[in-house]
């Protein structure tokens, strides 16, 4: 049937199914060797597949071992104690004790000396005092004091009163500084509109026949004007519609 294909039944030909069912086992049996020793043969890892006993993975052993209720070993051996792959009790720079004996403000150190540099020098007790002496310079220096923090001498009112001071003398200051720059920009302005005007009319004066291949160039720049400019023009410009233009002694 595994050959032809063709069918057998359940019932008519038990014997002959179990034979081919055995003949299947075995087949299949033989092709997953095959194909294990195929892929061990290309990548390797065969040793990884001769594994202990699994009493041995587990630490199970046959030795008798009889413990109290205090967990003593009253009969047998007890099991041995793993070691670290951290080397133990080894004192460094002169040290009485090992790295992490100490513990400060978030910080480990040594206990013989209290330091928290990991490579420092051990001076023993004079270390304690030293770093003693420090911590009591900061509780009595109080670093974390802000320069702005309201002095607790003074009352509340005088020292509110004397902010209120300094920020209104801030603020003038300020505004007298940008008053002045702006008049110093606004005169330069202006004085730089007269110029323009007269070189405008002067060259309007001339002929323009007689006059020089771009002289206009000068006074057409292609930035564009700052306030100070635009309103200095605003202030020289002529208005033949302003009643007051006769009394500005120029004759247009």
């Amino acid at each position: 049937a595994y050959d032809k294909g063709t069918s057998v039944h359940l019932q008519a030909e038990p014997t002959k199914l179990e034979l081919l069912q055995k003949n299947f086992s075995v087949k299949k049996d033989k092709f997953k060797n095959e194909l294990q020793d195929g892929i061990l043969s290309k990548y390797g890892g065969e040793e990884h597949l001769d594994a202990p006993p699994k009493e041995l993975l587990m630490a199970q052993t046959e030795n008798y071992v009889e413990y109290s209720r205090f967990g003593d070993v009253i009969k047998g051996q007890d099991q041995a104690v793993p070691g670290s792959k951290y080397e133990e009790d080894v004192y460094l720079n002169n040290h009485t004790s090992v790295w992490g004996s100490y513990w400060e403000n978030g910080s480990w150190g040594f206990a013989c000396c209290h330091s928290v540099v990991k490579n420092s020098y051990c001076v023993g007790t004079d270390g304690v005092d030293a770093a003693k002496a420090s911590a009591l310079d900061l509780l009595t220096s109080n670093p974390f004091k802000k320069e702005d923090e309201p002095d607790r001498s003074r009352p509340l009112l005088e020292q509110h009163q004397e902010k209120r001071k300094e920020k209104k003398k801030k603020k003038k200051n300020k505004r007298r500084e940008v008053k002045e720059s702006n008049d110093d920009k606004l005169a330069k302005a202006l004085k730089a509109e007269e110029d323009r005007m007269k070189e405008v009319d002067r060259m309007l004066a001339i002929d323009e026949r007689k006059r020089k291949y771009n002289s206009m160039k000068d006074m057409q720049s292609m930035q564009a004007p700052t306030e100070e400019e635009i309103e200095a023009f605003q202030i020289k410009r002529h208005r033949a519609d302003d009643p007051m233009a006769d009394f500005l002694g120029e004759d247009r």
